[in-house]
């Protein structure tokens, strides 16, 4: 009988941090996340101090504070330093050991190539589908509906009737 991998639970875990950490991933794991918000916020630390950092949220998972290092990594990926044109965009989050405190520490880090996530397929019969069909009434184009959409011949040929 095949075994299943075992997953492992980092003792970080357990102190139920409200953002994410390079505690909430297994050994090698990558995740790709897509930026919901950025802003500023008053953060409590693990020793109870107050400190206003930025955070950013993803549609994902929980949202991470972002430091210095990964602020640059996100404004040369996206090739913008403007927060509100990150909204939207999709990353790779990776683990990595990193010297801090005069001692190797895991750290959460950005993967420098751009991912593109993939469009979802138009249904028939979907919310989605009358939308777009709404659209097209409207004045948008088919082009414009292949741009959000993975659109198949029979879907594209029931658009328009």
């Amino acid at each position: 009988m095949e075994q299943k991998p075992q997953t492992l639970t980092h003792w970080k875990k357990l102190v139920n941090p409200l953002y994410i950490g390079a505690y909430d991933f297994q050994p090698n794991e990558e995740r790709i996340v897509t930026i919901k918000d950025v802003k500023r916020e008053m953060v409590t630390g693990a020793d109870g101090k107050k400190e206003e950092c930025t955070i950013v949220y993803f549609n994902e998972c929980k949202p991470m504070i972002l430091n210095a290092t990964n602020s640059k990594s996100i404004t040369k990926l996206l090739e913008t330093p403007y927060i509100e044109q990150w909204v939207g965009n999709s990353f790779k989050l990776y683990v990595t050991k990193v010297k801090a405190f005069n001692e190797l520490v895991e750290a959460l880090r950005i993967r420098s190539e751009k991912v593109v996530k993939a469009k979802p397929e138009l249904k028939i019969g979907t919310p989605n589908f009358e939308n777009c069909q709404a659209a097209l009434k409207g004045g948008k184009t088919i082009e414009d509906i292949k741009t959000k959409y993975n659109v198949s011949p029979q879907v594209e040929a029931a658009l328009k009737l």
